[in-house]
């Protein structure tokens, strides 16, 4: 359920007159709204005051709505930093204990260029949202569900596959999270993988642009959570043949 769709929910609740309603829609269209006084809670209480709409109408859509944005919340996060290490590690790690923050016990020649360690694999996360690429707005409100039909973007960036072993890849959508994993021969290989970056970096780092035209190129990287520990060492493997 996506904020147009909210709408259209909350106006079926309503349980006064189309002609009422009408109004309502218009005032608060005309609204100078702002976070977190947002149109739909101006449009609610309207609602309320007129008793066009019930406190159990009101908590049922607000179950539905989380229910089908469970990640909506991660769209908040806006600092990159704290949505790569914070959110995507950290997800990583929830699924798989093993997965292991590296130090020099671990690899005496670690220097900080790779996230995580497994059974002797460098790994490199990378976490990226997908959102509207045709919006302005902020990133909450242009965040998308996997059954999307816009045009996304979704970008993976300071890519060093020669810092690593395998890439794991998080795609968070509003309702679901995709996990792709791959090795770095495999990233480097990929026909939209771009070298380069930044000026100066002499090809150090790269990037790749995971857009609606492309994203089935990585259907063979997916892998569901409680399998990421085969798929981190099958990808490692494909690497070797």
């Amino acid at each position: 359920m996506e904020l147009s769709q909210l709408k259209d929910r909350i106006c079926e609740a309503y349980k006064g007159e189309a002609e009422e309603l009408e109004k309502l829609l218009a005032f608060v269209e005309k609204d100078s709204s702002i976070f977190p006084f947002n149109e739909y809670e101006l449009l609610l209480f309207s609602m309320f005051s007129q008793d066009g709409i019930t406190y159990d109408d009101y908590m049922s859509i607000r179950s539905e709505y989380i229910s089908k944005n469970p990640n909506l919340w991660v769209f908040e996060i806006s600092a990159p930093r704290k949505f790569g290490e914070g959110y995507g590690q950290t997800l990583l790690q929830s699924i798989s204990n093993n997965l292991k923050i590296p130090d020099k016990t671990l690899d005496p020649e670690y220097r900080g260029e790779y996230d995580l360690w497994f059974d002797g694999i460098k790994i490199e996360v990378k976490a990226s949202r997908a959102t509207d690429r045709n919006s302005k707005e902020p990133l909450y409100r242009k965040a998308l569900s996997s059954d999307t039909k816009k045009d996304f973007l979704m970008n993976f960036q300071q890519l060093k596959p020669q810092c690593c072993d395998v890439f794991v890849w998080i795609a968070v959508y509003r309702d679901c999270t995709t996990i792709w994993v791959m090795n770095s021969e495999e990233v480097r290989s990929h026909p939209d993988y771009s070298v380069g970056q930044h000026r100066g970096n002499k090809g150090n780092e790269g990037q790749l642009h995971i857009t609606s035209k492309n994203i089935s190129t990585l259907d063979k990287y997916i892998t569901q959570g409680s399998d990421i520990e085969v798929a981190i060492k099958n990808a490692a493997q494909r690497k070797t043949i």
